[in-house]
């Protein structure tokens, strides 16, 4: 019952959900994109000294990449923030109705869930094309010629990504409990 009202929620909120959902795409495609650079050199000609810079910029972006975390949990908190405020007539309908915070919570939980994991599949599918024009530029940048062009899939990328994603879900899931206790 709950995942029906949740994805009928998110289907009627969707212009509200779609900066949010788009957010989040960014952020999943832009850690994907910079976990993956170090899977990028087998495709490329390279020499000890671009192997020792592209090992320097593996480890930056991997840094970068902690940061645009941080600044991505914020932004969606933020955003998660708004939707609620914007929505808090209708938790209280919710609650005129007899349903308690608990449920409302886990309501939210359910929609936030399937916006979350929507955008995380987005995220990587672009992520992983988006890695494949950034090995292009990097080896012109640094004027390594191209062995041949491979599609690669960085697996330990994805599952970095994964991770980030889901520890600032975690943060943004109990912010929502902590924010629907509050009304």
């Amino acid at each position: 019952m709950f995942s029906k009202l949740a994805l009928s929620n998110v289907r009627k909120s969707m212009k509200d959900y779609l900066i949010y959902f788009i957010t989040l795409v960014f952020g999943v495609c832009l850690f994907y994109v910079f976990n993956s650079m170090g899977s990028q050199d087998k495709m490329m000609k390279l020499t000890d000294s671009s192997r020792d810079i592209l090992k320097i910029l593996t480890s930056t972006m991997g840094y970068v990449s902690i940061f645009i975390s941080i600044i991505l949990g914020f932004l969606i908190l933020y955003a998660n923030k708004f939707l609620i405020k914007r929505r808090k007539k209708e938790f209280g309908l919710y609650m005129v109705l007899g349903m308690d915070k608990r449920k409302i919570s886990s309501m939210l939980l359910l929609e936030t869930l399937f916006i979350g994991v929507f955008a995380l599949a987005v995220g990587l599918v672009i992520g992983v094309f988006a890695s494949q024009g950034l090995a292009v530029i990097t080896a012109k940048l640094m004027e390594v010629q191209l062995k041949q062009f491979r599609f690669t899939f960085s697996g330990a990328a994805a599952i970095k990504s994964i991770i980030y994603f889901g520890v600032i879900f975690l943060v943004v899931i109990v912010f929502n409990t902590i924010s629907i206790s509050r009304y």
